[in-house]
């Protein structure tokens, strides 16, 4: 099993993260993929880890040496002094959190359908209900209208399908400075 938890430290509502590795039987036949670019505020680092057991990295070694051979030498050691100091990943969830709340107590004042949002730095919203005309655009013309017309960028989540399946949802990001976020805010309102 492959299990992708970049975003372990991002859980909220006081949830906890729940590892494949806490059990057992996943444990032993499992890969356990995280992300220093997600817990650390360095996604443009694009450096990622994965866990295993040995017989397993044994195996995985074989790929990975000939996908990503190693990682420069100053990012390793921006990474190591990162990781001396165990307080941003252990507040990363309140720090979330807040922006997450921020965020969603905005868009609860307008159209838009709020989904869930309990472990990740995104809000996924339903844009069908809004009072405009372009409520009815598929979700990848509706996201350029978005981000050419009112300045708000969003992803349509039918980009991360092999065959591309419309629901009428958008992923807003909520990993910005406040003011960005109220900016954002303030021109959603509009619709």
């Amino acid at each position: 099993m492959i299990s992708d938890e970049v975003y372990e430290h991002m859980v909220y509502d006081g949830q906890p993260h729940r590892s494949a590795c806490q059990h057992p039987a996943l444990a032993a036949r499992s890969f356990i993929i995280s992300s220093f670019g997600k817990t650390y505020h360095v996604t443009g680092w694009k450096v990622a880890y994965c866990a295993a057991p040995a017989g397993l990295m044994s195996e995985f070694r074989k790929i990975h040496q000939f996908d990503t051979f190693t990682v420069n030498t100053p990012v390793q050691h921006g990474l190591a002094a990162y990781m001396a100091d165990p307080a941003p990943y252990l507040n990363l969830s309140g720090f979330y959190q807040r922006k997450r709340d921020l965020f969603r107590e905005g868009l609860a004042s307008t159209r838009f359908g709020l989904r869930p949002s309990e472990g990740t730095y995104f809000q996924l919203v339903d844009y069908g209900n809004l009072a405009i005309p372009e409520r009815t655009l598929p979700e990848g013309e509706f996201a350029q209208w978005l981000t050419r017309e009112i300045g708000v960028a969003a992803i349509p989540m039918s980009a991360f399908y092999d065959q591309p399946r419309e629901q009428g949802v958008i992923r807003f990001c909520f990993a910005k400075k406040d003011e960005t976020l109220k900016l954002a805010l303030e021109r959603l309102a509009r619709l």
